[in-house]
């Protein structure tokens, strides 16, 4: 291996020559010559004082006080025509939100009042399914409908994701339940989108019997046996109304009228469906931003309600 006599000890031999392990060496330093004056950036000798008098070199209205931005590629004719491009794609996308509105809130019963209970009836199934009032042969059709219709207020230029849904109830509640808690726009449009499209109607919904199938929809989203909870309860109370007896078994008689409170003790408080909930459908079901004092939990909703009240006061 190239070592001494392995019998010797090494540190023993070193004792015995009488020398010493050598500390290392630091590097050494190198002394930088002085450059010839022609080279010099600065006239100033060592030692000795600089050549000026203590004069300004620079005047004080020449001095720049800040650094100038360098002006945008383009420069502002650009950013005006992407701000007016972007507008004409709002107002474009808002009168798209108005017709599919106007389209959705026409009611196909006789609208000049002899529309019976079976016209009412089938208004319902039209809209939600074969399941909307199933199982109970003794409703008031109209009160039925007519509290499940909603009122959604004008077409805002702030653009919440509440508005793409605002004319029909059950998505627009479905929407919030799913919405919550998520902070990326993108996320819940997509997963919303791909929830509806593969579930138009409550009725749709309910007839799935592979939630597999609907978390492979709204995984992205998060907390996905919480948001199945509320949206089976919420969707199973569209379509046959909240419990009126304490009984929860499959006969216990169902109230006609819909409603979303938030008092545990209401039976019409709807499970999952809390307070950011309840002041969207609200807002953007009953049109009440002009009047309503949001709950705690409505806050997210805001910029559209200082919105409203100020349309309201010009008479929109």
């Amino acid at each position: 291996l190239g070592l001494a006599d392995a019998d010797v000890d090494p540190i023993a031999a070193l004792s015995s020559q009488g020398n010493k392990p050598k500390k290392p060496r630091g590097p050494k330093k190198v002394k930088v010559p002085v450059p010839p004056e022609s080279l010099r950036r600065s006239p100033r000798l060592l030692g000795q004082d600089a050549e000026f008098d203590h004069e300004d070199l620079v005047d004080d209205e020449d001095r720049p006080r800040k650094r100038a931005k360098r002006p945008a590629a383009g420069g502002d004719d650009d950013d005006g025509d992407d701000d007016a491009a972007l507008e004409a794609m709002r107002e474009e996308a808002m009168n798209y939100l108005r017709q599919v509105r106007e389209a959705q809130l026409v009611l196909s019963v006789p609208d000049d009042g002899d529309a019976d209970a079976d016209d009412w009836r089938r208004e319902a199934v039209r809209r939600w399914g074969a399941l909307a009032g199933a199982g109970s042969p003794t409703r008031d059709w109209k009160l039925f409908v007519e509290s499940r219709l909603s009122t959604p207020p004008p077409v805002s230029p702030v653009d919440f994701l509440q508005e793409y849904y605002a004319a029909d109830t059950w998505r627009l509640l479905v929407s919030c339940v799913l919405m919550s808690r998520v902070s990326s726009w993108n996320t819940k449009h997509t997963c919303i989108s791909n929830f509806f499209a593969k579930y138009p109607t409550p009725t749709a919904f309910a007839e799935e019997r592979d939630y597999g199938k609907v978390k492979k929809e709204i995984h992205s989203l998060g907390l996905f046996d919480d948001r199945l909870r509320s949206l089976v309860s919420l969707t199973e109370t569209f379509l046959h109304g909240a419990r009126l007896a304490p009984d929860k078994g499959a006969k216990s008689p169902r109230a006609d009228e819909f409603k979303v409170e938030l008092d545990r003790k209401s039976i019409h408080k709807i499970h999952g469906v809390g307070p950011f909930g309840h002041d969207s459908y609200l807002v953007f079901c009953k049109d009440a931003g002009a009047t309503i004092k949001l709950s705690k939990g409505g806050e997210p909703i805001a910029p559209f309600v200082n919105w409203r009240k100020k349309a309201a006061k010009k008479g929109v």
